[in-house]
C-alpha cells in the first residue's frame, strides 16, 4: 500500500470526526413565543375571555408590554380575536412609550402578526398616528398603518423641556 493511500482514509475520517463534533456541538436557537402567542395555545376554541390583560416580560423580568382586551376569543386552532384592545409597548424612557388602540383585531398564533381592519390609533408621548387598517408582526416588531392615515405631531419642546428662544425683530436700517 502506497504512503498516499494510506493516509487518504484517515483524512477522510478525521475530517468526518471534525464535521460532526463541529455539527454536534452547534446550538440550535429556538424562536422565543411570545406571552400572547403562549395564552392564546392555552384557551379552548370557541372560549370567549372577557376583560383580559396579557403583560409581556424581558429575560430580566422586566415588564415590555400588556395587552389589554374587553373580549378575547380562540376562533379556531391558528387565531385568536379580540375586541376594544389596548397595547402599552414599554420603554426604558416613559416618553418613549407607545398606546395602541383597537376597536378590534385578529391575530395569527403560527406568524404571531396582528391585524386590524378598523380605524386604530397609534400614540406616544410627542405623537399620534392613525389609520383604517392596522398589521404588526410581533416577531420583528414592524407594523404599518394603510387607508386614511393621519399623523399629528405635538409640541416637544414639552417633553424634551427645551425651550425655542423668541423671534427677536430685524434691527431698524438707518437712513
Amino acid at each position: 500500500m502506497s504512503k498516499s493511500s494510506f493516509h487518504h482514509p484517515r483524512l477522510v475520517s478525521g475530517f468526518l470526526v471534525l464535521l460532526a463534533t463541529a455539527l454536534l456541538s452547534q446550538t440550535v436557537v429556538e424562536e422565543k413565543e411570545d406571552s400572547m402567542s403562549a395564552v392564546g395555545k392555552m384557551i379552548p376554541a370557541g372560549f370567549v375571555n372577557k376583560d383580559v390583560i396579557i403583560p409581556s416580560f424581558d429575560e430580566t423580568g422586566k415588564k415590555t408590554s400588556e395587552l389589554q382586551a374587553a373580549t378575547l376569543t380562540r376562533i379556531d386552532e391558528e387565531h385568536l380575536q379580540a375586541t376594544k384592545v389596548i397595547i402599552d409597548l414599554l420603554a426604558d424612557d416613559p416618553t418613549q412609550n407607545v398606546r395602541v388602540d383597537l376597536p378590534s383585531a385578529l391575530f395569527n398564533l403560527n406568524d404571531r402578526i396582528l391585524r386590524s381592519g378598523e380605524r386604530g390609533t397609534v400614540t406616544r408621548s410627542d405623537l399620534e398616528t392613525s389609520g383604517d387598517t392596522l398589521v404588526f408582526d410581533s416577531r420583528t416588531s414592524i407594523g404599518s398603518m394603510t387607508g386614511r392615515v393621519r399623523t399629528l405631531i405635538f409640541d416637544t419642546s414639552a417633553v424634551s423641556n427645551e425651550t425655542t428662544p423668541p423671534i427677536q425683530p430685524a434691527p431698524k436700517a438707518e437712513n
